[in-house]
């Protein structure tokens, strides 16, 4: 959609801005408070955008191409007016604040839910350095954390748990309203066609058997914390558009009440 894409190149264009001004990745993510491995991504998806590669790269240094120099120029000056096309194009003309999209970054948090500790230390080491972790042994400690006001971006769960198993906690998670759509992932020592059944039934996103690949499971989380930030999007977009057409109807309510009293 126009206005998603649009505001997506004008994160890109910040960061290359960033990192073109600052000489180094590091830099320019202490500067917008991402990490090194965040904002290159987001250099990479604009050199892939423009066909382009806009930097040299090596262990110590990050330096302008040539064509980098050049189209660092051609944006520095025109920031400004791509910030204000990028508004007037979501259709905040009259003023109002946009809300902030996220930008991608490896800050997402990801709670693991676990009664064997070893389980934990070996996904925390897959995890560690691309996602916040947190981990609770018992499904009832994590249910009080997410209650208390506790945030995860996704769920790992383990079926077979101490007290509380991974499907009853997953079915206490989707009947409540501000948890219900954070994607669950089961990640178990079960591996039986029913076990999966069971998994999807309560509300799982994905199921995964032990022993896993930790690249495929890291792809497969990646694809569900996606999926996830573009539901997200959408909704606020719908959001908003709904919000702009109910300010329309008022204020065509107001002149049918005007051209009624007019004729009357």
């Amino acid at each position: 959609m126009p206005q998603e894409s649009t505001v997506m190149d004008w994160d890109k264009l910040r960061i290359f801005h960033a990192v073109a001004d600052a000489g180094s990745l590091t830099h320019a993510g202490d500067v917008l408070h991402l990490s090194q491995s965040a904002v290159s991504r987001q250099i990479r998806a604009l050199e892939a955008h423009l066909g382009l590669s806009l930097f040299e790269r090596s262990a110590n240094s990050t330096v302008l191409r040539d064509w980098g120099a050049r189209y660092f120029e051609t944006v520095s000056g025109n920031l400004e007016n791509i910030a204000l096309a990028s508004v007037a194009i979501r259709g905040d003309e009259n003023g109002e604040e946009p809300p902030e999209l996220p930008m991608e970054s490896d800050q997402e948090r990801i709670l693991i839910v676990d009664d064997m500790p070893a389980n934990i230390r070996r996904l925390h080491d897959v995890l560690h350095g691309r996602y916040q972790v947190v981990a609770h042994t018992r499904a009832e400690d994590a249910l009080d954390w997410l209650l208390a006001g506790g945030e995860a971006d996704l769920i790992m769960l383990d079926v077979r748990m101490t007290g509380m198993d991974g499907y009853a906690l997953c079915r206490r998670l989707k009947a409540m309203p501000r948890l219900a759509k954070v994607p669950v992932m089961f990640l178990t020592s079960l591996d039986a066609p029913e076990d999966e059944t069971e998994g999807f039934s309560v509300g799982a996103c994905d199921y995964v058997a032990r022993p896993f690949a930790p690249a495929v499971l890291l792809a497969r989380i990646r694809v569900q914390l996606d999926l996830r930030r573009s539901n997200m999007a959408l909704e606020n977009l719908l959001q908003r558009r709904a919000d702009r057409l109910e300010r329309a109807e008022a204020l065509l309510a107001g002149i049918r009440r005007s051209l009624a009293d007019f004729q009357g």
